[in-house]
């Protein structure tokens, strides 16, 4: 992404990590650290000027934040809590900054779409600070006009940066994201799991993040959400029958493909759209499976796979029901189409398709279909 010009980052990292009895900062997260996954969120994002406010154990940080050409400020007075930090970053901003992202280090489990998705409010609105919201609850990171730079500077109540921006909720705007990961810091061992966990999948949005994408496209509605939790739920019995160690399939990624395939129904060459909308978000692997959904080809010799089990279970639904003679489906809609010789060939490539998958579930399974859908 180009150069996010004006837009900073303040990362506060000082505190003592009390709660975790590690040094949360340093703590693994796939290939980085907690902190430099947090510092790679914005340079993904093309925000130049990142600002780390250290602290605690901060000789253990400096080198790290350097290599990442992130900026380190020692904040002396860390040990007054959060808050303290976030007035070290704010007097630090250079002074073309026109907003800055604040994020504290231990919540490092968010996507950078949703930051992108930040940044175009931001430009597109009037408001000049954007909180991001999921399932209604705020999140982090805000993102803050350096318009209220005197305000931070001089507020001495209690309750911190949060008391502080609640005067001015009339220059605000929730952003809804679907981002579970505004809300999951790695406060406790407990809570790194989690955030482990979603740092591992992040590329596959969960089902809560499923949903709330399909209401957020205009291209989909409420009969076509239905549809979709319909075709996740007969994907899922489908891919539950195999009971491999190591399991056969993604079986996350089944259920967010299966709840996705629809993203676009009412675009033309809707499993194209919907696989541009998804690969855009960062969500490959799901658009991969989007994309074939409406055609896709195989012989019982190939492997059965993710894209097959989810294009099976969108044949075998219909609207938001189960319909098990799919067969009859496509003779009628050759029936409807008889004049169209192009129309008539796709149909039937579809049916031959989705007759190989039963097939190889058949085998595989040594189960009828209604047993595997029980």
């Amino acid at each position: 992404m180009k150069n996010s010009k004006n837009i900073s980052a303040i990362i506060p990292v000082a505190g003592l990590s009390s709660r975790m009895k590690a040094f949360k900062p340093l703590l693994p997260l796939g290939k980085r650290s907690i902190l430099e996954t947090s510092i790679n969120l914005f340079k993904q994002n093309g925000i130049a000027e990142i600002l780390v406010i250290t602290g605690h154990r901060s000789a253990d940080l400096e080198n790290r934040i350097a290599a990442m050409e992130a900026t380190w400020i020692y904040n002396s007075d860390f040990h007054q809590g959060m808050f303290s930090s976030i007035l070290t970053g704010v007097k630090n901003l250079n002074k073309e900054c026109d907003a800055f992202f604040l994020l504290p280090a231990d919540i490092p489990a968010i996507r950078a779409n949703t930051i992108q998705q930040m940044l175009r409010a931001y430009r597109s609105g009037n408001k000049k600070v954007i909180y991001p919201v999921f399932e209604g609850l705020r999140g982090h990171p805000p993102l803050i006009s350096t318009q209220f730079k005197e305000t931070i500077e001089n507020f001495s109540q209690d309750g911190g940066l949060r008391v502080c921006l609640s005067d001015l909720e009339e220059n605000a705007m929730d952003l809804r994201v679907c981002d579970k990961g505004i809300h999951m810091d790695a406060d406790t061992r407990e809570d790194y799991q989690a955030v482990l966990t979603k740092h591992e999948r992040i590329n596959i949005p969960e089902p809560c993040e499923c949903i709330c994408l399909l209401e957020n496209s205009p291209l989909a509605d409420e009969g076509v959400i239905r549809h979709c939790m319909k075709v996740a739920e007969i994907a899922v019995k489908i891919g539950s029958n195999f009971d491999n160690d190591p399991p056969l399939f993604d079986m996350n990624l089944i259920e967010a493909a299966a709840l996705l395939h629809d993203i676009a129904r009412k675009a033309p060459a809707h499993a194209v759209k919907g696989a541009e909308i998804l690969r855009n978000m960062g969500f490959s692997d799901v658009a991969d499976i989007v994309f074939e959904h409406m055609d896709l080809r195989t012989t019982l010799a190939t492997p059965l796979n993710e894209k097959e089990i989810v294009y099976f279970a969108d044949k075998l639904v219909v609207k938001d029901q189960l319909a098990m003679d799919f067969e009859k489906r496509f003779k009628e809609k050759k029936m409807l189409y008889s004049t169209n010789a192009d129309a008539v060939e796709a149909i039937n490539a579809r049916l031959e398709t989705a007759l190989i998958i039963k097939e190889k579930l058949s085998r595989i399974l040594n189960k009828e279909m209604m047993e595997v859908l029980q």
